[in-house]
């Protein structure tokens, strides 16, 4: 008898934004076919930490305080640690039974009130498909594992998007083995548009999905041609079709493929089945018989590619991808199936996604920190003219330098002295430098040693003068401060550098400029 089919069911997140993650923008285009891109600038930022999961135990300490059966019973999160630094929070949410909400607090390295940097809604009906779901893939990959069956890697995830709270996915990843809690967030989408920082980019209603994917390698061209015939209801036996299909070795996914002839479609719904054979539907849509030719063709041309390439030599085949791309977002959910070639090995896998729920938004959750509030330079802070500066514009000029500290040489757990000491350093045209040093040949205009350098307190307050004037022009001071007083021309680890990163303009017949000593030189370097 042949061997049964070896599927992939993937999960896959599939979010409605066209710029690829955040909440669906306004549009006088309700039905969603107008094909454009985003116009409006926008900026995020996003963190994603893990952690080892041993057993089901291991995963619900912390999804099931979330929205599994201890959130259900008004027992929550009150501050999980995720990582040093970083905590986890879930409470109820007032305004609904339904839902609750996740927080994410960020603890500053630099000490100081904890910061909010995710604030999300979550369906406890979703969360506890998605809980449910990972405790029968975390059984049955263990039962497999006890009769010494193949345990192909897989993973399930949770994810959420809010306009004013950010974007919080919660992936349990099984691969090789070894299981992985994977928390990944971003904070909300904010605008770019002047007069606009820190406020939300977008507008809508928050919503979420679940999504993972399960593995299986090496199926056979033949394989791929026998079941996608007998799914399209294409064959002989098209009355024989995919009904409750159990996908082995998951048992606890289903699939029912139904031919609707009369439309050119056939119907394509999963369904998952819980470990107390609890049946839920999971993701249904259409597909046509047009697409799906296509998609076989694609297929069979790339699988006959690599197999003559390998039948040659060995290794010698390029690796393909080929998807068939099938949704109906609101009404069922997304499907994917997905043709993946790999140094002569063929898979292949099905993608599917739940539908889109709406939820209830949070408050919007702004960016706290302000680093413009430290600087000693008041805006605006373009550059000054040689009147402003107290001189006049000229071919040539005389160059006087302060120094400054960055705070990455500042706050270092390697500064070993005390920040003054003596500067040696060169000045170079700036277009003789690159971001590693000078180019090969380049000479210095100027070298200089400055005794004295007092960066303790801030930017020194002593000018110091170069020897000569220079042409007016950009240039480059490389060199370093030596604060520990081994009176070397050259940097030793420990000391602070400068990089070549922005240079310095002259203009002015007299004009001043602060050079920023930027990193310790690191050992070996």
């Amino acid at each position: 008898m042949p061997r049964p089919l070896r599927s992939v069911l993937g999960l896959a997140l599939l979010l409605v934004a066209c710029d690829g993650g955040g909440a669906t923008p306004p549009t006088d285009d309700p039905a969603g076919t107008l094909l454009r891109p985003r116009s409006a600038p926008i900026e995020f930022v996003g963190l994603s930490v893990s952690r080892p999961i041993v057993g089901e135990a291991d995963f619900l300490e912390v999804a099931s305080p979330l929205f599994g059966d201890d959130a259900r019973a008004g027992r929550f999160h009150a501050g999980f640690a995720l990582d040093p630094g970083l905590t986890l929070h879930s409470e109820a949410d007032p305004r609904t039974t339904e839902q609750v909400v996740l927080t994410l607090r960020m603890q500053p390295t630099a000490g100081g009130e904890a910061r909010t940097i995710l604030r999300v809604p979550a369906s406890l009906e979703y969360g506890r498909i998605f809980v449910e779901t990972v405790r029968v893939a975390l059984a049955r990959t263990r039962e497999a594992a006890a009769r010494g069956g193949s345990t192909p890697d897989w993973h399930l995830e949770y994810h959420t998007v809010s306009v004013n709270g950010g974007y919080l996915r919660v992936q349990l990843d099984h691969r090789r083995g070894e299981a992985r809690l994977i928390v990944t967030t971003e904070n909300p989408r904010t605008s770019l548009r002047a007069g606009a920082i820190n406020t939300a980019a977008f507008q809508g209603s928050p919503h979420e999905m679940i999504g993972g994917t399960v593995t299986f390698p090496d199926i056979s061209r033949d394989e791929f041609e026998f079941f996608t015939s007998r799914a399209y209801g294409v064959s002989a036996a098209s009355d024989q079709n995919f009904d409750d299909f159990e996908l082995q070795p998951y048992d606890w996914l289903r699939i029912t493929v139904r031919p609707q002839l009369e439309q050119g479609m056939v119907d394509v719904a999963f369904d998952v089945v819980f470990l107390d054979g609890t049946r839920v539907p999971f993701a249904r849509s259409p597909a046509s018989y047009v697409a799906g030719e296509q998609f076989r063709e694609n297929v069979f041309r790339l699988v006959d590619n690599m197999n003559r390439a390998e039948a040659e030599a060995p290794g010698s085949s390029s690796d393909f991808t080929a998807p068939f791309h099938y949704d109906d977002p609101a009404g069922g959910g997304v499907v994917r199936v997905i043709a993946t070639g790999e140094r002569g090995r063929f898979y292949i896998a099905y993608a599917v996604d739940s539908p889109v729920h709406e939820l209830r938004d949070v408050d919007f959750v702004p960016y706290v920190g302000n680093p413009l509030a430290a600087l000693e330079v008041t805006p605006p802070r373009g550059r000054a003219s040689c009147e402003e500066r107290g001189s006049v514009a000229a071919d040539a000029g005389l160059l006087s330098l302060r120094f400054d500290a960055s705070d990455a040489v500042r706050n270092s757990a390697s500064l070993a002295a005390p920040l003054r000491g003596t500067f040696h350093g060169d000045v170079y045209r700036a277009a003789d430098v690159t971001i590693s040093g000078p180019r090969d040949g380049a000479e210095p205009v100027a070298s200089v040693s400055f005794e004295g350098v007092d960066v303790t307190e801030g930017v020194s307050a002593e000018r110091f003068a170069l020897p000569a004037a220079l042409p007016s022009g950009r240039y480059q001071v490389l060199g370093f401060l030596d604060i520990r007083g081994h009176g070397a021309r050259e940097p030793v680890a420990g000391d602070p550098v400068t990089l070549p990163i922005g240079a310095i303009a002259l203009e002015c017949a007299a004009q001043e400029a602060v050079v920023e000593l930027a990193l310790l030189l690191p050992e070996g370097y």
